[in-house]
């Protein structure tokens, strides 16, 4: 690879040590990074532009920085890692800034696209099989606004990417992420001693350890990859299994109650209503990896240790 990277999103979790890996190499590329400020502490040599991506002028405005820094690969990371209550702003964002990049990455002629997605997409619906492959329609949830914007954001690419052959496009979709350094609102609700979970409920897990996640990523900007991969861990879990480990209580409660609980997320805490994130721990939606373990190589972690790595930072903090 010579030419640089660009990084849209750069404050996430995967921006930002995405670009720490590049920046730390012996030979490290150019790396562009794009977000509304610059974050704390991200390394001098990253060239950083302030860019709205909700703005009606950003495609044309990131075609120019791709053009003026020679841009050969742009890794789309601008998602929420949490869900927001402006609704209307996290879809603009997320759905509407992905097609600006999209864009962009056409007049631009950027070489290789990788868009960080999520399997969370497939959705938990009872009539799920055991290993959703990448080829099982995206079904969301009506009640998980984010999750419907990356969905809304896929449908966009995949009618973009057969017009534009001159610009390969990956999609990853990594399950939730564990590890000692990642934090969202799926790993604080597993952090409590006491979780609630849905009585009569008790789904099979993944997870994919942050290094693995980010093994993903680093691969596909260092070389093409086209299309549509899983990134998850090997093996599942039980969530009583995985709270037991842990050795954390559960607190059954019916969906009625567990819904309504006002110290669980809530509709003015996320925009959503309970069911778009306590149906994940209700119904089956985890992942087939083989495709991903094909291209990117074995995962370091399985399931069970990327929870275990989680657990294990949790508990020595506490003696920090």
């Amino acid at each position: 690879m010579h030419g640089a990277v660009a990084i849209t999103g750069i404050r996430t979790f995967i921006g930002r040590r995405l670009a720490e890996r590049l920046l730390e190499r012996e030979a490290p590329p150019t790396v562009v990074a794009v977000d509304l400020h610059r974050p704390q502490g991200l390394a001098r040599s990253a060239r950083f532009q302030d860019t709205d991506l909700t703005r009606p002028t950003a495609d044309a405005q990131l075609a120019e920085l791709f053009e003026r820094e020679r841009v050969e690969v742009v890794v789309h990371a601008a998602y929420r890692q949490d869900p927001d209550p402006d609704i209307e702003y996290d879809h603009d964002l997320e759905t509407i800034g992905t097609l600006h990049v999209m864009h962009a990455c056409a007049a631009a002629k950027v070489r290789r696209l990788v868009v960080a997605s999520s399997t969370m997409l497939y959705g938990p619906w009872p009539d799920n099989p055991n290993f959703l492959t990448e080829e099982h329609p995206l079904r969301g949830h009506p009640s998980a606004h984010n999750v419907e914007n990356r969905r809304e954001a896929e449908a966009l690419l995949a009618e973009w990417a057969p017009r534009h052959p001159d610009t390969q496009v990956t999609v990853l979709r990594p399950c939730w992420i564990m590890g000692p350094t990642y934090w969202d609102h799926v790993t604080r609700y597993l952090a409590r001693p006491v979780v609630p979970t849905l009585l009569g409920y008790d789904p099979l897990l993944q997870f994919v350890h942050e290094d693995d996640c980010l093994d993903a990523f680093e691969a596909a900007v260092d070389e093409p990859h086209p299309g549509i991969f899983n990134v998850v861990g090997r093996g599942v879990l039980p969530l009583s299994t995985l709270l037991r480990q842990a050795g954390k209580r559960s607190l059954p409660l019916p969906s009625a109650i567990l819904y309504r609980m006002r110290d669980v997320p809530s509709q003015g805490m996320t925009g959503d209503r309970p069911d778009g994130f306590y149906d994940y721990f209700r119904y089956l939606w985890v992942a087939d990896g083989a495709r991903g373990w094909a291209a990117f190589g074995e995962p370091r972690y399985t399931t069970r240790e990327a929870w275990v790595a989680f657990l294990s930072a949790r508990r020595l903090r506490r003696y920090l």
